[in-house]
């Protein structure tokens, strides 16, 4: 699905609109059936649209997201792509969310990922069947096995509250809430010393991360 994805995404861009024959034509190797349930799952995600009938062009969701992910590792871009086709809903959090908008932070660091609380466990154990070692909030304990610690490299938290996030993607003030609370209950490898750094480069916004989505404080 990822390579249909982004082959399909490149070609969009280079050409502007693409006909069914067009995407047909991209992909010879696969069966054309398969290339519709492709076509289709892409217009029912909003990553394409219909100019006219059987013409499609990128939506305007498109750029903004490709954005996101070239200022993201690729540990984060692969998750990303393993949640979205699980059908749970989730968004990244964290440094993911502030990576590229006014900081900078090179080298590997684990994911944070929000889901519905009834969703926490059956995502950690995607991200552990397809990737490593995934830990939830509630299982603080097995930070103080420094082995089991040093693999972990997702974090997953629960939301209540989806309009926190757009695209995939948490708000600033909502990632920044969210990695302080990783950082100061999870242990979450961040110095806590960059965190009034962090807080300084985001812009003040009407969002309200209320206080409650994980007992966290709330930014205003």
């Amino acid at each position: 699905m990822d390579a249909f994805r982004d082959k399909l995404s490149d070609a969009l861009r280079k050409r502007g609109s693409l006909s069914t024959q067009d995407v047909y034509a991209l992909f010879p190797e696969m069966n054309r059936s398969t290339v519709s349930w492709h076509l289709h799952d892409e217009l029912e995600k909003g990553m394409i649209s219909r100019k006219g009938h059987g013409v499609y062009v990128a939506s305007a969701t498109i750029p903004e997201q490709d954005e996101r992910f070239s200022n993201i590792p690729e540990l984060s871009r692969s998750a990303f792509g393993i949640l979205d086709r699980s059908g749970y809903e989730f968004y990244l959090s964290g440094l993911d969310c502030l990576n590229g908008l006014g900081v900078k932070v090179d080298g590997s660091y684990p994911v944070i990922v929000c889901t519905r609380a009834k969703d926490v466990k059956n995502v950690q154990l995607d991200l552990m069947r397809a990737m490593d070692l995934a830990v939830t909030e509630d299982e603080g304990q097995m930070l103080s096995d420094e082995n089991l610690r040093r693999r972990i490299q997702f974090v997953v938290l629960s939301s209540s509250d989806f309009t926190l996030q757009k695209n995939g993607f948490a708000y600033q003030e909502k990632a920044f809430v969210d990695l302080y609370y990783a950082a100061t209950r999870l242990e979450y490898p961040l110095p806590v010393k960059e965190l009034p750094h962090l807080l300084s480069i985001i812009e003040p916004t009407p969002l309200q991360v209320q206080a409650g989505d994980k007992g966290q404080a709330s930014v205003r």
